[in-house]
């Protein structure tokens, strides 16, 4: 019996599938294994019906199998760097590798032979999710010739492993491992038939990005560094790889890095990271956010290069062929940006297109066209007459729609995007019934998290730093009762299922290598008016956090924001001060405390967007908005104003 919660095993079942089968071989690879085989049997009906991996490593004697099955966090791999014999670097220390199989599915088996005193004996080891500590280990007659292990996994009826169906799981697999089979060109790894081969996929050599650290990492060696990969094909797993200094990955940190021109995946190779326990490495946003954020930074800064590069060779051709649609240069500020737009879709379209004649030169005149009088006909002409495949349209929609100015070739999307969003928020708030319909936690909570612009385009891609929650909590009560962290608000929930009425705290953090900002956002339900009493609470929780101890001698800028749909006027002489800005209402060295309302919000964030709205002239028209919060906020929006009724009818209502 495993030494350890059943609920702490089964937690396995939630690992990305990709993952899981990585675990497996990194297993077998840990035991010097040559040739490691992933088979996938299917049912006539397609579906993933048993996952076998088999390896021709060393295998398990019975004495080692007891001891890894019958031990969590357990493995013969603690405080090793190399397999037996120094044959190659190791990958795996923490004993929790082959738990990993619950993600596949619910029936483990593994038989192994290894051998002892030169005869070769055989262990079986069967484990179940019904009783995921109870594991069954016994000595057998050996199954095979040779040493090596079989793992078997049965997949549930009904589950679907999705990640392992996808054309680029083999693709997605060969990037976890493409280091490790670089180096070591005599191991081979196949899935569902096909070898693994990186250089089958890599574009061109990887660019190792050095990153600028400060002093607390002036002395490693080697220094961390990013390695850029990039691939010939779209990948769908594409987190930043955190390795050991040799590029061996141990775990995925943050989320998908998306992009429509590259696909790539970013290694932080460390030799800090080369003894972390699976806790440790949970906790790098707090342990190592320096780096972190120094590695987000120079692959956003690769990442445009790359996407200019690629985009001016693209363009550089269309021209050679005499069939670039601009030949002249751009007269206006709204020509400029379309031009730069359909730089955009023809690069990422760039591999759909015809190679040659009037077939290709149709289609770039299509794009143009869209672009210039109907650019709702864009998608359907990638779709149905370039054929662009699904994912590539999401990702050329995502780049379109991104919030990062300084990287997004088009500037029109995101002008266009973020009027609309500000225009459906006005429409929302304006209306007594959405008003009054408006949920907090699972409405106007996520929508306003997807667009942290309206506080300041720095707050875009902040982090939730996970060790300021304690803090917050603890001075929590001084806000009253009703008051919610953000990464707290699944359990607040009405009678009817519905997520409850409360009033939601915000907060991020950013850092640079000399201080830290922090920004703490109250969000009041827009049926509470804000007074004195609201006031006074948000003031002396204000003054509670940055005293408290753990925050004492850093340096360090807070910022805490009031938001409310209307407040009192008992407390106007505290939010007009003289020769202060407008709802600074707190003002000291350390920190900040603003009241504002989300009038006030709306129109300090259109004013910044007044330039591009008059080069674009564009206008967030009632039905534009209504379209664009249907489209991008389904989920976050009334009933009444995501149904099918037109904008005037609930302008009428």
């Amino acid at each position: 019996m495993l030494s350890v919660g059943e609920s702490k095993i089964l937690q396995f079942r939630k690992k990305p599938q990709i993952t899981a089968v990585a675990e497996l071989v990194w297993n077998a690879l840990d035991a010097n294994a040559t040739q490691v085989d992933i088979h996938l049997r299917r049912s006539s009906m397609e579906a993933i019906t048993q996952i076998v991996v088999t390896d021709n490593g060393h295998g398990m004697t019975p004495d080692r199998a007891r001891a890894a099955f019958q031990g969590y966090g357990e493995t013969w791999k603690t405080g090793r760097k190399h397999t037996e014999g120094g044959v190659r670097i190791l990958h795996g220390r923490n004993g929790e590798g082959r738990l990993f199989a619950f993600a596949l599915g619910d029936r483990l088996t593994w038989e192994s032979a290894a051998l002892v005193d030169d005869v070769l004996v055989g262990v079986r080891a069967n484990g179940s999710a019904d009783h995921a500590t109870i594991w069954q280990v016994v000595e057998t007659e050996a199954v095979r010739d040779e040493p090596g292990t079989t793992v078997r996994i049965e997949v549930p009826e009904g589950k679907t492993l999705r990640q392992l169906e996808r054309d680029d799981a083999a693709a997605n697999l060969t990037a976890k491992l493409a280091f490790y089979l670089r180096a070591y060109p005599n191991v081979s790894v196949t899935f569902d038939g096909k070898r693994l081969d990186p250089s089958d996929i890599i574009v061109g050599e990887p660019v190792d990005l050095p990153l600028a650290l400060s002093e607390e990492y002036a002395e490693d060696d080697p220094a961390p560094v990013v390695t850029f990969v990039e691939w010939n094909r779209r990948m769908s797993d594409r987190k930043l790889l955190i390795c050991n200094a040799d590029g061996i990955a141990l775990y995925e940190e943050g989320k998908d890095w998306s992009d429509s021109i590259v696909s790539f995946t970013p290694y932080l190779r460390s030799n800090r990271f080369n003894d972390l326990s699976v806790e440790d490495l949970h906790m790098l946003p707090m342990t190592h956010a320096p780096l972190l954020d120094a590695a987000a930074k120079v692959v956003q800064e690769h990442l445009a290069l790359r996407g200019a590069q690629i985009s001016a060779a693209v363009v550089r051709q269309l021209k050679d062929e005499g069939i670039y649609p601009y030949p002249n240069q751009p007269a206006t500020g709204t020509q400029a940006l379309e031009r730069q737009t359909f730089d955009v879709v023809v690069t990422v379209a760039r591999d759909a297109l015809p190679n040659k004649g009037a077939a290709r030169r149709l289609s770039v005149d299509l794009i143009r066209t869209a672009l210039e009088s109907n650019p709702g006909d864009l998608h359907a002409i990638l779709e149905k007459v370039l054929a662009l495949s699904p994912d590539d349209r999401r990702h050329l929609k995502n780049l379109l729609d991104s919030t990062d100015l300084s990287h997004v070739i088009s500037a029109a999307t995101e002008v266009t995007s973020r009027l609309n969003f500000i225009g459906g928020l006005r429409k929302i708030l304006a209306n007594e019934q959405l008003r009054r319909d408006l949920r907090e936690v699972d409405q106007l909570h996520p929508m306003i998290a997807q667009n942290l612009w309206l506080f300041g385009e720095d707050w875009t891609w902040a982090r939730t730093e996970v060790g300021l929650t304690n803090v917050l909590r603890a001075h929590l009560e001084e806000l009253g009762d009703e008051v919610v962290l953000e990464n707290q608000i699944e359990g607040v929930t009405q009678p009817d299922g519905r997520s409850g009425r409360v009033d939601i705290l915000m907060f991020r953090s950013r850092r640079d290598d000399s201080s830290t900002e922090r920004i703490v956002i109250e969000l009041k339900r827009p049926t509470v008016k804000v007074g004195k009493k609201e006031l006074d609470q948000i003031k002396g929780y204000a003054r509670a956090i940055v005293d408290d101890p753990q925050y004492s001698g850093v340096d360090c800028k807070w910022r805490f924001y009031l938001i409310t749909y209307d407040y009192s006027d008992r407390i106007l002489r505290d939010i007009r001060q003289k020769d202060k800005p407008a709802g600074l209402c707190d003002d000291q060295d350390d920190y900040e405390v603003w009241v504002k309302s989300w009038g006030e919000i709306m129109d300090a964030a259109e004013r910044k967007l007044l330039f591009f709205q008059r080069q674009l002239n564009y206008e967030a028209t009632d039905d534009r908005v209504t379209q664009h919060l249907r489209e991008s906020y389904s989920h976050f929006i009334p009933d009444a104003l995501a149904g099918s009724e037109s904008a005037s009818e609930l302008s009428a209502s």
